[in-house]
């Protein structure tokens, strides 16, 4: 990595705690998921519908505005720019996801309709496993940028 590179170690933590933000989303999906049909927790419910959008949407500008970039210039390869396009569109998906789940947890705060349980289970954990594999997945980016700069060479995509 050049000396000029824009991933930087404040950028870093900031992706990184955006990264145990959607960790922690996901253990309070599971929750969510895990205690239908027996009980709706509302509150938790509301919490995560509010949240969860913004988190993802500002944890994806970052991404593509911080880590892929780098990546994209480090790899020197035509499939950095595959695997970044890849991520690209899973962004734009897990978006509209994410959007459909906090609509659905909001109606169960509200109690707006009685959404099938087990639908709404699979939802979540769809939608959490998802997250958890694309936050892996960049955070497996981030380690291989950094140890490619610590051992003074480019990385091969």
């Amino acid at each position: 990595m050049s000396a000029n590179a824009n991933l930087k170690a404040h950028d870093l933590a900031e992706l990184e705690g955006n990264h145990e933000a959607l960790m922690a989303l996901c253990l309070a999906l599971e929750e969510i998921a895990f205690s239908l049909p027996q009980e709706v927790d509302r509150d938790a419910c509301l919490n995560a519908s509010q949240v969860m959008v913004p988190l993802l949407r500002q944890t994806h500008r970052m991404e593509e505005r911080i880590l892929f970039p780098d990546f994209d210039r480090n790899a020197g390869s035509h499939f950095a720019a595959t695997l970044i396009e890849q991520l690209k569109a899973e962004h734009r998906c897990d978006v509209l996801a994410c959007e459909e789940v906090a609509q659905t947890l909001k109606a169960l705060a509200e109690n707006a309709g009685p959404p099938q349980a087990g639908s709404v289970r699979y939802m979540l954990q769809g939608f959490l496993e998802s997250v958890r594999r694309h936050v892996l997945s960049e955070k497996l980016i981030i380690e291989t940028l950094l140890i490619a700069e610590a051992e003074g060479r480019e990385i091969l995509a």
